[in-house]
Parts: structure tokens; C-alpha cells; sequence
């Protein structure tokens, strides 16, 4: 009852992450949509200001000019450094402040718009809701001005005084990422995910997706392991799947039944895209060892119509799923007989392996479980199989308890499993 390798000719399995290409194209280059507005068009709340006397008697004539529908704007603009001036109060820079703003908006002066908005905001005089979008504005500026922690800044003050019509998530984040902060871009956007989530609010898929093709533009594996089971976690669609599967099976070194397991994920998901996928996981499987499981794949392409019945390679393999099947069922008795009375965890787990093949998940979860208890076994490989176990009978609290316990090189395919564990709970 050996656990047979495949044909010699197969023997060399082509590792998951070197099958595909190197490359994920993750969607969208940045998380700001579209790029900064050029203008503010403020909703402004106005507060309640008495202007100084002295400042008033300048302040009035250019007031006139500025409010008003038609007028000659640009002589009122030439006005506002003596308006300026003569200003002595808080009440008297915001009033400065807001003429600056409304004329640069009627003479199209940018620069104008920007420095009235700056005034309003330093006088401290505008309201909580007006101030923030101010600071938004301003942050916006910064932020096409490449001054990044000022763009930071001003954008965390908007989004504490609560706007929120701008994107200024993106913006910040984008901001780290332009200045060459990869990691800490990276770490706001998993708060704010981690936010959104404790809030029970929905996450953008774009922030994790353009997270998760920094880490792997930065070659920061880590964070590309942590990214991909994010992703999966908070939008687990069938490209998603794919893709975040692809990066780990990139960025690990993952020998063949972590690939396998990986695999089974990805069919569980239905992320199994092409030929070169199903080919891998019924290489990885083994039709000479898991001969119920390469049957289940060969009928899922057939259907899917990435094999055809008559083609060599489809032909080559089900020869050899016919030919062992019939022997895996008592194949799995005679591990689980032997299993018990033996003195490692061997026998178990390769009983357990049969009746994972087999879908007898409640007899495979049983047989890990004296694997584990038993020992001189790999662990941290029989725990993972044993939460498969435990998914595929929809017991997923045990199952994301059993894969925490997962460590070293497979800890990153364990993650992906407790990813889905999320997304299904």
C-alpha cells in the first residue's frame, strides 16, 4: 500500500507560481479615481464675524465688487494686499480670506482660490464642517504640489472634521506611495480596511488590490502574503481568487502538497481558469495517489470544456484513474486499520489523505486528528489538511482554529484558507 508517485514522465512537477505569469495585472494604477480637481467648488457655511472698524472701511468696497454678479473683479483683486493689511482680528483674515476665494473663483485664478481658502482656514474662525472642507481642498492642492506630508495633514484634518465627498483616503495613501513610503502606505490602508470592517462597512476592493500591487512591484512578500488574504477576505470573486492565489504561490517557496492544497483551493473557489491550471492540480493530486480527486478534476474540465475526451493528455490520465479507484476505498480502510495501533501518526495521515481524495471528510478529519496526536508526522502539513477537513463539512469556527495553529512555510496557505472561512462566515 505505497503512496505511489505519478508517471516518470510527470514526475516533475511544474511549481504553481513558475506555470503562470510573474506578473499580476491588478487593476488600477492608483486609489484615487479620478485625478485631484482643479477647483474647490465649496459649499461654504458661513460663520457669524463682526469685521474690526478700521478694517471694515477697506474690507466694504472690495466686498462689493467681489459679491457681486458683474464687476471689474481684477481691479478688487489688485486690493486685497492693503485688505490684507489692515486686517487685525480673526473675523477680519477669514473675511480677507473668503473675498480671496470667491474672486479667484470669478477671475478662474487658482493660485487666488488657494491662498483665500488658506486664510479662512488659519484665521481659526470657520465651522467644524466648513474647516474640513477647507482642509480637504488645501490637502488636495498639497498633494498636486508633491508637498506629501502636507497633503497628509490637511487630508487627515477633512477626514476627522468628517468630509466626506472627496477622496481623501486615496489621496493619502497615494501620497506615501509617491514620496517612496511603501510600508506605511501600505499600513494606512490596512487601518482604514481594518476600520471599515470593525465598523461592518464595505471595503474597496481597489484599496486592497492596489496595496497588494505594491507589496509585490516592492517585493515585500509579507505584505503581499497578508494583502492577498485581505482581498479574498473582503471581495472573494473568482478573479480575485485567482489572483491573490497566483501572488502566493509567487512570493513562497511552496513544495508540492502545499501547491496541492493551494490548488484545491482554487477549485473550491471556482478560480480554475484555463488548461495549465487543471493540468497542475492533477499533477499536483497524483492520479496514482488521489484517484478519486484527479476524476472529480478531469469531469470539472471536461465540463468547463478546457479538456476534450478524445485528447491525449485526458485520455493518458483517466487510463489511470480507472485503473486505481477501485483500490482507494479499501486502500483508506487498510491505512485507518494500521493507523491505530501504530506508533507514529503515519498511517493516519495517509489515511486521512485517502479519505480527503475520497470526500469522506468526517472519517479524513478523524484520521488527521490521530495523526497529529501520534506524531512523527509533518504538523504544520496535517493541520492544514485537517482544516480542509473541516471547511468541506462547513464546521468553519474549528477549521479557522486549526489553521492559527498553521506556522512556517505553509502559514501563508493556511491564511488563504482562513480567508475563505471569513468570507463564508
Amino acid at each position: 500500500m505505497l503512496r505511489m508517485s505519478f508517471s516518470a514522465r510527470r514526475q516533475s512537477l511544474r511549481g504553481l507560481g513558475s506555470a503562470v505569469a510573474m506578473a499580476v495585472a491588478l487593476a488600477g494604477g492608483s486609489v484615487i479615481g479620478a485625478a485631484a480637481t482643479g477647483s474647490a467648488a465649496m459649499a461654504q457655511e458661513q460663520p457669524d464675524l463682526t469685521p474690526s472698524r478700521e478694517f471694515n472701511k477697506v474690507y466694504q468696497p472690495v466686498a462689493d465688487i467681489a459679491y457681486a454678479t458683474a464687476g471689474d473683479f481684477a481691479a478688487a483683486k489688485a486690493q486685497l494686499p492693503a485688505l490684507l493689511a489692515a486686517a487685525q482680528t480673526a473675523d477680519d483674515r477669514y473675511l480677507t480670506g473668503s473675498a480671496s476665494y470667491v474672486l479667484g473663483l470669478k477671475l478662474r485664478d487658482r493660485a487666488l482660490q488657494l491662498q483665500g481658502m488658506e486664510l479662512m482656514l488659519q484665521s481659526g474662525k470657520a465651522t467644524r464642517v466648513a474647516a474640513a472642507e477647507l482642509s480637504y481642498h488645501l490637502g488636495e492642492a498639497a498633494y498636486d504640489a508633491q508637498q506629501w506630508a502636507k497633503a497628509r495633514q490637511l487630508l487627515q484634518a477633512a477626514r476627522t472634521g468628517g468630509y466626506t465627498a472627496g477622496n481623501a483616503e486615496g489621496l493619502t495613501a497615494e501620497s506615501y506611495f509617491k514620496e517612496g513610503q511603501f510600508q506605511p502606505g501600505i499600513a494606512y490602508l490596512e487601518g482604514l480596511v481594518q476600520q471599515r470592517a470593525a465598523a461592518g462597512q464595505e471595503v474597496p476592493e481597489v484599496w486592497l488590490r492596489r496595496a497588494l500591487q505594491v507589496a509585490l512591484d516592492q517585493q515585500m512578500s509579507e505584505e503581499a502574503n497578508r494583502l492577498s488574504a485581505l482581498l479574498v477576505r473582503h471581495s472573494p470573486t473568482e478573479r480575485n481568487w485567482r489572483d491573490a492565489i497566483t501572488v502566493i504561490a509567487q512570493v513562497n517557496t511552496l513544495e508540492p502538497k502545499a501547491q496541492l492544497d493551494l490548488l484545491r483551493l482554487m477549485a473550491l473557489t471556482d478560480a480554475l481558469s484555463d488548461r495549465r491550471a487543471y493540468e497542475r492540480y492533477i499533477e499536483a493530486a497524483d492520479p496514482r495517489v488521489n484517484a478519486s480527486e484527479v476524476s472529480r478534476v478531469l469531469a470539472a474540465g471536461l465540463s468547463a470544456g478546457v479538456f476534450a475526451s478524445g485528447d491525449e493528455y485526458y485520455a493518458d490520465v483517466k487510463r489511470i484513474v480507472d485503473e486505481r479507484m477501485a483500490e482507494e476505498r479499501s486502500d483508506a480502510s487498510a491505512y485507518a486499520a494500521e493507523a491505530r495501533g501504530a506508533a507514529n501518526g503515519r498511517a493516519a495521515r495517509n489515511a486521512g489523505e485517502v479519505y480527503l481524495a475520497l470526500e469522506s471528510f468526517g472519517e479524513a478529519e478523524e484520521m488527521f486528528k490521530l495523526a497529529l496526536e501520534k506524531g512523527g508526522i509533518d504538523r504544520d502539513e496535517v493541520l492544514t489538511r485537517l482544516g480542509i477537513a473541516q471547511v468541506r463539512q462547513n464546521k468553519l469556527a474549528d477549521a479557522r482554529a486549526t489553521f492559527e495553529q498553521v506556522s512556517g512555510a505553509r502559514a501563508a496557505v493556511a491564511r488563504m484558507w482562513s480567508a475563505y472561512v471569513s468570507s463564508r462566515a
